[in-house]
């Protein structure tokens, strides 16, 4: 798909706030709204687009336990791993990496008690180390495209 100033224009728009109705768009950028909702299918259709979400505050939802937890593995560890992080609740997102650290696992828990159980989960696998993390400077920064 080429991609021309008014795709980008339209993805600087949903970076910022992705349920802005088509009309708002199109009004910010110069496109009427159903040549902003056509772009936006062919951005859909091309995987450049591939879903809307909602950021959440998850210590607003008690969710108070914000932490990274690098695991070492063996090559032929990965795939059991996998399937037994799939039965971890509090995964929100994670990274399959180069370097010392195979995975990066970023979680949300309620409690150092919920912590301790994924813990000895993962750690039937090889070597973990958690970090919490006291802030985040940057989330959820947009890409400008020009």
């Amino acid at each position: 798909m080429q991609l021309d100033k008014l795709h980008y224009a339209i993805l600087n728009e949903l970076q910022l706030n992705a349920r802005a109705s088509n009309a708002e768009i199109g009004r910010k950028i110069g496109l009427t709204a159903p040549a902003v909702a056509e772009r936006i299918r062919k951005l859909q259709e091309a995987g450049i687009i591939k879903g809307f979400s909602v950021v959440m505050e998850y210590s607003k939802l008690e969710y108070l336990q914000n932490v990274l937890i690098t695991v070492k593995l063996q090559p032929n560890m990965v795939p059991s791993f996998l399937k037994e992080t799939e039965k971890i609740e509090g995964i929100i997102k994670m990274f399959h990496t180069t370097g010392d650290y195979c995975f990066f696992l970023h979680m949300f828990l309620k409690s150092t008690q919920q912590l301790t159980l994924a813990l000895d989960q993962l750690g039937k696998f090889s070597e973990t180390t958690t970090y919490s993390i006291l802030s985040v400077p940057i989330d959820h920064k947009p890409i400008t495209f020009k």
